[in-house]
């Protein structure tokens, strides 16, 4: 499957294709860890397709080798989901590997590719950066959507720890397509109006973080957003954001407020492990299989999501109204095991 555009249509079709919410979807594993669980995967993107989503991100950093993340990219792409877009993660340790990646992704169909930047970049100077991204964005022409987050380390070169100036520059790459904003900590709304002066209309300018939204919508148009783990939600992200759209504030509010105490429990998790520059994928896994969503064990090494903090979530999304499982229990093995036998050892509390 060829993509859907050329290198010189991708702001044009960002423009007018690019609208509403682009969840994450995260791999689920066989019993025994040695493999990719194709039922569970394709379970979850046809369950981000019914849940609204415009697109996902098939989330690297969980645990694959590069060969298996391609192996990944494809089970979901074999889904059949006819309304939803695929974005691919482009975070590894090597640049070669990267460039893979998007290739494997661009001839798959895939929709666009998240830039990530890998442990080993130390930048010098903004140029740097951009130099980086360009031969990521010369490699592949696929739409790329920029990542400007404090997690890549790049304070050093600018106090909102990404540099205005690279994003810039890099919004007028031909296959450049969004700016995933999130710099510029606590005063993310300050870095996101200095940014949005300096690339006007080069790209979609947007930030992640959901409990923004309605402000960016208002103030800025904010047409899409991503990629973040929405599916947390179910389809209450997608449905609110849609309302406000449609000029539907009082009903969008009301839903979004009703995720609140959720929300608070959601951002009350993260901050357990802030500092650790990695996201807890397990943690997100067990919110999404709250919604439905396979669920099931990473690869270790992984951030722990330990009982406590599951029932603290819990206890924020069952004052959201959310109808979840009754016990965690089954969270662990996930809702496709692939061994029985071992998942009712598990269950049992015995050794497995």
């Amino acid at each position: 499957m060829a993509l859907a555009y050329t290198r010189a249509e991708v702001k044009d079709r960002v423009k007018s294709t690019w609208k509403g919410c682009c969840s994450v979807t995260i791999p689920s594993m066989t019993s025994d860890f040695k493999g990719l669980n194709p039922r569970a995967i394709e379970h979850d993107i046809r369950l981000a397709e019914k849940h609204g989503f415009w697109g996902t991100l098939i989330a690297s950093e969980s645990g694959l080798t590069c060969d298996e993340y391609i192996e990944f990219m494809e089970i979901a792409q074999g889904a059949g989901a006819k309304n939803l877009k695929l974005v691919t993660h482009l975070s590894f340790d090597t640049q070669d590997d990267v460039i893979r990646a998007a290739k494997a992704a661009e001839a798959l169909g895939y929709e666009a590719a998240l830039v990530n930047y890998p442990d080993w970049f130390r930048p010098k100077t903004p140029a740097d950066i951009v130099n980086f991204t360009r031969e990521i964005a010369d490699t592949t022409n696929l739409a790329l959507i920029l990542f400007a987050v404090p997690t890549w380390g790049f304070k050093a070169l600018h106090p909102s720890a990404f540099p205005p100036e690279a994003l810039a520059e890099m919004a007028r790459f031909q296959t450049a397509a969004a700016i995933k904003y999130e710099a510029n900590p606590p005063a993310m709304n300050t870095g996101f109006a200095d940014i949005r002066r300096r690339v006007g209309d080069s790209v979609i300018l947007e930030c992640p973080l959901e409990h923004y939204a309605p402000g960016l919508v208002d103030a800025y148009g904010m047409q899409w957003m991503g990629t973040s783990s929405y599916e947390s939600y179910g389809d209450r992200v997608p449905r609110w954001f849609s309302m406000l759209h449609d000029g539907k504030w009082d009903e969008g509010m009301a839903l979004y407020w009703k995720c609140q105490p959720a929300r608070d429990a959601k951002s009350a998790y993260h901050a357990s492990f802030g500092g650790g520059n990695l996201i807890s994928r397990v943690g997100w896994k067990y919110m999404s299989w709250l919604q439905g969503y396979s669920g099931g064990m990473l690869r270790m090494p992984h951030l722990r999501i330990l009982p406590n903090q599951m029932r603290a979530l819990r206890t924020g999304f069952a004052a959201s109204g959310f109808t979840l499982p009754e016990s965690d229990d089954e969270f662990y093995a996930g809702r496709f095991p692939t061994d029985v036998a071992r998942t009712e050892a598990i269950l049992a509390g015995a050794m497995p």
